[in-house]
């Protein structure tokens, strides 16, 4: 059945079928269908959480590190709200959701795979703006920059937001392609205590000649100055704390 709903339906009807069903109540699940909405999914919501928490922590321990959450790579928000749940009691930061709000864009060679296809992961700006302001974010704490990164990431755009730097970047870019930029344009936003964090460091099968890690190693690479200490993983994500310049 579930391939030929796949087969057969337009992926805006899948995603309602995929919504109809993760609103069905325990007891209407396959054995299977429970296992994966209470332990398989939940493992991934507490290992983001770990991710948030352990953040909210150092943070607030180095106090104060103040700025932006920058976050590259909205989707349904649901990480954006995480971040909101995680440090809105801590810190009186600008949320500043970066996306293209039009799914990926061509994918390079170098990031070709099979899960991954122009305009996947589409999510429109406005739906993305009101599904964090319902979740109690008020409207002057959040900014969102709509486009994709080699055209939005400018000289002007940097002006705008500085001089205030990053606390958080969060990088959900599953693209080498899309991360290069990102790293290239933060620079200027990092502090010491900034914490840098890849979710997808693990796509490609852990491959470090792929995807964000990749971008990552080039980066370093290129810039030897800049000083970074290892900060918490977890099966999906790196993350790194920015410590300085040589």
């Amino acid at each position: 059945m579930k391939k030929l709903l796949k087969k057969y339906l337009p992926p805006v009807m899948l995603g309602g079928v995929r919504k109809i069903r993760d609103a069905l109540p325990l007891w209407m699940l396959t054995r299977k269908g429970r296992w994966i909405r209470r332990e398989y999914w939940q493992f991934g919501q507490d290992q983001r959480s770990f991710v948030f928490m352990s953040i909210a922590r150092f943070l607030h321990i180095n106090r104060p590190v103040p700025g932006y959450y920058f976050e590259f790579g909205c989707n349904e928000a649901n990480t954006m709200r995480k971040a909101w749940d995680h440090f809105q009691h801590l810190f009186d930061f600008t949320y500043v959701g970066f996306d293209s709000f039009e799914g990926l864009p061509e994918i390079a060679e170098i990031d070709r795979q099979p899960i991954w296809e122009k305009g996947k992961l589409a999510f429109a700006e406005q739906r993305f703006i009101k599904r964090v302001r319902g979740h109690g974010m008020p409207a002057e704490k959040l900014k969102t920059v709509k486009g994709f990164y080699d055209t939005t990431l400018t000289p002007e755009l940097k002006s705008r937001l500085m001089p205030t730097k990053a606390a958080v970047i969060y990088i959900d870019c599953d693209l080498y392609a899309s991360t290069v930029p990102v790293l290239e344009w933060i620079i200027d936003f990092l502090q010491v205590g900034t914490v840098i964090v890849f979710d997808d460091w693990y796509c490609f099968h852990g491959d470090p000649k792929r995807g964000e890690q990749l971008a990552w190693n080039e980066f370093r690479q290129r810039h030897p100055q800049l000083r970074f200490s290892e900060f918490v993983r977890t099966n999906e994500a790196a993350s790194f704390v920015y410590v300085g310049r040589d």
